[in-house]
């Protein structure tokens, strides 16, 4: 039946027929007010939620003849802009002490302009590595606690080493972490790194690894990780009957260690390393992808006197052992560029030819920051980097300056500018958001220079 209504413009009292819906809306909320109640009951009650975010903007410049190919309308330097923004949600049930950690991309690309034209496979953004859809999974894993001992599956962040091995990357994992006593841990763990073509298990990317950190005394802390990629295939790239192209790390053994802490009480060292080594995959290049040996390490001593910090390292690679991108170097120009959050001054990186022999690297650098006040903080960074192809070496002094300003406990801003010298023996490597430097690699005959001013927000 239709409810007829009338009204009463003048001020006058509604009608009856009103006077009745009225009565009845306010029935069906105090019923839906007491069904509501019971569902938010004792049991649903021991939901805790944790919500938060991240937003990145960068405004950033690169410039060097190297970019300057010839062809019309292009030039030697290039600007851009692009922005971050990542939601995060977290859930406990704290009758069982399950959780499930989420976080959501919205954004995290080059800007294009009014009409974006995204292409999902090729874009520039600040994870270049793990692509999808314009908005895509970030983080989405569930923990369970069993006594002691944790298990998390799922979409997971990972660095390890201090980043010398992996740095803020993203793993589709399985992963147990055992305390053995109070302090030291264990984790074992299995990776998925890839699967791209059903029934072709050749370009599987499956790993196990196993860990352990704890305490060597009350002042030094060390780290071990063993991690063998399974023996899917052996053999030559691509596949010379065709097919999926074979994981370029199959069969590969890899140890990552390291050990750090105070030496006397104004002094911390770190010492670390990896080492790679029983590839099966094979190239056209000599012992690339780890066939053979193919060891890096890093040494740093840090202190601080007054409002002086200081650092300095030696990071060197033979024969094409890694160094994961997101090191920190003191460079904002070598490495300094986490896998899931890349830098847009970053131009070279070391350790990326994956075993290439005879391909050495070494970088001597060291840097001072002033802290003009709590909040605002100046940083200089001097170094000299060194490359040998086996075939042709060459070094170039590095410079770095860095202004810093943490508005609030929320919101940091930063300004870094940075230039390495010419190397006829270097080739760069760029980054997400300059996107691929390929023909303009190389920097034998230029300077190369990046800036980029910066601001993040977290809560």
């Amino acid at each position: 039946m239709a409810l007829k209504w009338t009204s009463n413009h003048e001020g006058g009292q509604a009608s009856p027929a009103r006077s009745q819906l009225r009565t009845s809306i306010k029935a069906a909320a105090i019923g839906s007010a007491i069904g509501l109640g019971t569902l938010m009951s004792a049991p649903a009650m021991a939901l805790k939620t944790d919500f938060g975010m991240e937003y990145r903007a960068t405004a950033f410049a690169a410039s060097s003849d190297a970019f300057d190919t010839g062809t019309p309308g292009t030039s030697e330097t290039d600007t851009g802009f692009g922005h971050l923004i990542r939601v995060k949600a977290n859930f406990l049930d704290e009758d069982t002490g399950i959780s499930v950690y989420t976080s959501v991309e919205l954004a995290g690309d080059r800007w294009t302009g009014d009409n974006r034209g995204y292409n999902t496979t090729n874009a520039q953004g600040f994870n270049t590595a793990s692509r999808g859809d314009n908005v895509r999974l970030d983080l989405g894993y569930v923990q369970i606690p069993v006594g002691h001992t944790i298990f998390r599956v799922g979409r997971q962040a990972t660095s390890y080493n201090n980043c010398f091995l992996v740095c803020d990357d993203r793993r589709d994992r399985v992963l147990m972490i055992q305390p053995l006593s109070k302090t030291t841990t264990m984790v074992l763990g299995y990776d998925r790194r890839q699967d791209s073509t059903p029934f072709a298990n050749q370009d599987n990317g499956d790993m196990a690894l196993l860990g352990v950190t704890g305490k060597l005394s009350d002042s030094w802390n060390a780290g071990l990780l063993y991690v063998q990629w399974m023996n899917n295939y052996e053999g030559v790239t691509p596949h010379p009957g065709g097919g999926a192209t074979p994981y370029a790390l199959n069969n590969v053994t890899l140890f990552s260690g390291y050990v750090t802490g105070g030496l006397g009480d104004a002094v911390k060292g770190t010492l670390g390393f990896n080492y790679f080594t029983n590839g099966n995959v094979e190239t056209g290049a000599d012992d690339q992808y780890f066939t053979d040996q193919s060891p890096s390490g890093y040494l740093r001593l840090e202190g601080g006197v007054g409002v002086v910090d200081w650092g300095v390292q030696y990071v060197l690679s033979r024969d094409g052992g890694l160094i994961a991108p997101g090191f920190d170097t003191y460079s904002s120009l070598i490495n300094n560029n986490p896998d899931a959050t890349q830098s847009a001054n970053s131009m070279y990186t070391m350790g990326r030819t994956l075993g290439l022999k005879d391909m050495d690297e070494d970088l001597v650098i060291g840097k001072l920051t002033w802290n003009v006040t709590d909040k605002f903080a100046v940083t200089g960074a001097v170094g000299q980097l060194s490359v040998d192809t086996g075939t042709m070496d060459d070094d170039s002094m590095v410079y770095d300056l860095q202004f810093a300003y943490q508005v609030n406990k929320a919101l940091r801003t930063w300004l870094s500018v940075g230039m390495l010298e010419e190397n006829k023996a270097g080739t760069l490597a760029g980054n997400g958001l300059v996107g691929s430097l390929a023909g303009m690699n190389t920097f034998a005959d230029d300077d190369v220079k990046a800036a980029s001013l910066n601001m993040t927000v977290n809560f």
